[in-house]
């Protein structure tokens, strides 16, 4: 049995790994939907994704993932299979309390 996802959810998609990751799964799997959830914070830039921002299997949600109404919304909607979780804080300082 071989496993081949269908709608990719990607975390933090607008970060520079992580869009470089998205630009190349776009691009080269025009049979998978992609969809980044990025809350756009400091480490963030939208203009990352602007080679696959228009095309058909990519789609882009701003939103924080804490928010487990807006994840569940996004799994749902768009069907999501698979999820590449990227999204993180650069800084130590930011990532605990």
């Amino acid at each position: 049995m071989s496993y081949k996802p269908k709608s990719v959810m990607i975390t933090g998609g607008a970060g520079f790994i992580a869009s470089n990751t998205t630009i190349q799964l776009v691009n080269e799997h025009p049979d998978v939907t992609f969809v980044v959830l990025d809350k756009m914070d400091y480490c963030a830039n939208i203009k990352n994704l602007d080679p696959v921002k228009n095309e058909k299997n990519f789609a882009f949600v701003k939103g924080d993932i804490l928010s487990s109404d807006l994840v569940n919304f996004v799994v749902k909607r768009y069907n999501i299979d698979t999820i590449f979780h990227f999204a993180a804080q650069t800084h130590v300082d930011n990532s605990y309390h």
